[in-house]
């Protein structure tokens, strides 16, 4: 009986295992901000992934946080569940103020894509006039 039970949780494990998944694949991992000034106010860039698992059964992805790598660096994500084939953003604001010389942040994006972690950058020069 002790045999039959663990073949049992073993084939439901798998069985659970096998279900299809969300999958993020971001459509802009990067961008490169150029040069910009310090007193020239925050900057923002929109960067736009897609729900590419699997349409049949496949769960809606959904962003669930974002860490940036410093307090200059804040982001908002899309609030809504992203179906199978669908789009979201995550709009990244830069704030040059009290900044100097070359940057290059990390932001990284957590959904419920199991043992996942995304990282888009932002980076340019800030420049004192």
């Amino acid at each position: 009986m002790k045999r039959l039970s663990l073949i049992l949780l073993l084939l439901f494990a798998a069985w659970g295992g096998l279900r299809a998944q969300p999958a993020l694949t971001l459509l802009q991992k990067g961008y490169d901000l150029g040069s910009i000034p310090e007193d020239g106010g925050t900057v923002s860039r929109v960067y736009t992934f897609r729900n590419s698992g699997n349409a049949d059964g496949t769960e809606p992805l959904v962003l669930l946080r974002v860490l940036t790598s410093c307090t200059c660096t804040k982001a908002d994500i899309s609030k809504k569940p992203v179906m199978p084939g669908q789009e979201g953003t995550v709009t990244v604001t830069y704030n040059p103020r009290r900044q100097h010389g070359a940057f290059n942040k990390a932001i990284s994006i957590y959904t419920n894509v199991p043992g996942a972690r995304y990282v888009v950058t932002l980076r340019g020069k800030v420049t004192v006039r």
